[in-house]
């Protein structure tokens, strides 16, 4: 019976020190990534027990709209879990083994042609930005921008109508702190899991992440949680109906984890007594 946990990592699953939300005792804490000689995200002990417990009956995978580079710099979950799948690139690439799937990589290929160019978009952000609040961006995997904003000068509503703008071009553009993602709307991370879970033969999927670039792959779950912060839970007033956590910051990975991993229980003793 194949059982499948897939959740976001940043602000999900793993923290930097300033996205903790509040100070967590060092002997509390994991590092769990690596970058540039130093260490750079963590996860508390209590959440690698969650983890690895989970990880007795279902298959983890990690859902990130990190780019292929970034993701490996999590060695948590490509060394000591060594895991087998995971989806970067915010859906657009799906790593087995810790190599791009080139049948899933023709099938973005071929979505991305429903979409405007990405330096087309690219330009119209250009023209409604300024050097006062848009900082620096790039193209990430030839797929998708992060841009990098001063979120104390941005003019938010500016953004927003960018977002009705580009959305008839078939693109999405989603708010994270400080960074402003401009996505391509066929290339999601729910379509990716899908197709993942499909060639698993998936029976019962577990999700979470906190952003509305998480929104497809909590839809396409069987059990949805979001964290009780980030853009998800800012925007629940607006009709984002999901589960989410009482706690916030890092101690709401603790929470994903538990509530994860008895659902997951939950369904194997109820499949169980059913056969």
């Amino acid at each position: 019976m194949t059982l499948i946990f897939a959740s976001d990592l940043d602000k999900t699953l793993i923290y930097s020190k300033n996205s903790m939300d509040e100070i967590v005792p060092e002997e509390e804490l994991i590092p769990v990534e690596e970058n540039g000689g130093a260490y750079t995200s963590f996860m508390t002990k209590r959440a690698i027990t969650q983890l690895s417990e989970i990880a007795k009956s279902a298959f983890i995978v990690p859902v990130t709209t990190r780019t292929i580079t970034q993701y490996k710099r999590v060695f948590y979950f490509n060394k000591d879990l060594n895991l087998r799948y995971a989806i970067t690139s915010n859906g657009g690439n799906i790593l087995i083994d810790g190599s791009p799937d080139e049948e899933w990589s023709a099938l973005v290929q071929s979505a991305l042609r429903m979409s405007a160019d990405h330096l087309e978009v690219k330009a119209m952000y250009d023209q409604i930005s300024s050097p006062e609040w848009a900082l620096r961006g790039w193209l990430c995997d030839g797929l998708f921008y992060t841009m990098i904003i001063d979120p104390k000068k941005t003019p938010f509503e500016r953004l927003d109508q960018f977002r009705e703008t580009i959305h008839p071009m078939g693109w999405v553009l989603s708010v994270q702190g400080r960074k402003v993602y401009l996505v391509p709307a066929r290339v999601t991370k729910g379509e990716a899991m899908l197709h993942l879970s499909k060639r698993l033969g998936s029976k019962f999927i577990a999700a979470s992440g906190d952003s509305l670039l998480d929104a497809s792959l909590l839809a396409i779950a069987d059990y949805a949680i979001a964290p009780g912060h980030g853009e998800l839970f800012g925007k629940s007033s607006s009709g984002f109906m999901y589960q989410f956590t009482q706690k916030t910051g890092i101690r709401a990975s603790e929470e994903i984890l538990e509530r994860v991993h008895r659902e997951l229980q939950h369904y194997l003793a109820q499949n169980s007594s059913a056969s």
